[in-house]
């Protein structure tokens, strides 16, 4: 069954750029009430410009996800302005690099505190109301395709992200029966500045993609209620041969 989502509200996360402003900018194009956030105001700005020209009712925040009381003020206010949230996406994240020998402990625990235990922080502040008003609704956690594969220098991402997998699943078997369902998103390469702080310079990948295409793309997968959304199917095959070779592993072969 797919999501009603005109007249209600989606609620992003890391909204300032990249994937997150694609996801607001095409929720207001879907008809609904948006609820934003980033610890980056300026983009919030910019964002609220074009939802203030579209004429689209909206709730944009300064927010760390990493602070609760942060997290637990926005929820708050945007079950008191807002209309019942439809669509949550769970989308703030950095990325930072280097080898598993050498990566600073500082940047493991910015990684983890943000990538994960900021998304668990989000989760526990915005789906409870969720499932309480009863309308049901999808919970859309930003993983990668670094959620399946590995790459060297990006252990600690990689980690964090393959870290979102039980949870997600964890959390959709815990909330059946309400009506509210949660998805794994898991873009491939997308042209937003996530590399910026490891790689300013790279140039991005053949098969990047918009990040107005991976919104697309994670809109249609949460209101077909998809358990797990991936930006680039060609990763199938890529994570059957790191699962079968673990299989393998697991068995003696």
């Amino acid at each position: 069954m797919t999501i009603a989502t005109s007249g209600r509200t989606a609620v992003v996360t890391g909204a300032a750029s990249g994937i997150g402003a694609a996801l607001a900018r095409h929720a207001a194009r879907q008809g609904m009430a948006v609820a934003a956030c980033d610890r980056d105001a300026h983009g919030l700005v910019r964002l609220e410009a074009d939802l203030d020209a579209a004429g689209i009712a909206h709730c944009l925040r300064v927010v760390d996800v990493t602070k609760a009381d942060e997290l637990a003020s926005f929820a708050a206010e945007c079950v008191e302005l807002l209309p019942p949230t439809a669509l949550l996406f769970v989308n703030a994240g950095v990325l930072r690099g280097g080898g598993v020998l050498y990566m600073p402990a500082a940047d493991w625990r910015l990684l983890f505190d943000i990538n994960v235990l900021g998304a668990i922080g989000t989760l526990q502040a915005f789906v409870p109301a969720m499932v309480a008003h009863g309308h049901g609704g999808q919970v859309v956690v930003t993983g990668s395709t670094g959620s399946m594969v590995v790459a060297p220098d990006l252990a600690a991402y990689c980690a964090t992200k393959h870290a979102l997998w039980p949870v997600t699943e964890a959390l959709d078997a815990e909330l059946q029966g309400t009506g509210v369902g949660v998805s794994l998103l898991m873009p491939g390469a997308v042209a937003t500045p996530i590399f910026d702080a490891v790689d300013p310079d790279r140039a991005p990948p053949a098969d990047s993609i918009t990040p107005e295409a991976a919104a697309v793309i994670a809109f249609d997968g949460a209101r077909a209620r998809r358990a797990k959304i991936l930006t680039h199917p060609g990763y199938v095959d890529r994570a059957a041969r790191r699962f079968e070779a673990s299989l393998a592993d697991l068995r003696g072969e």
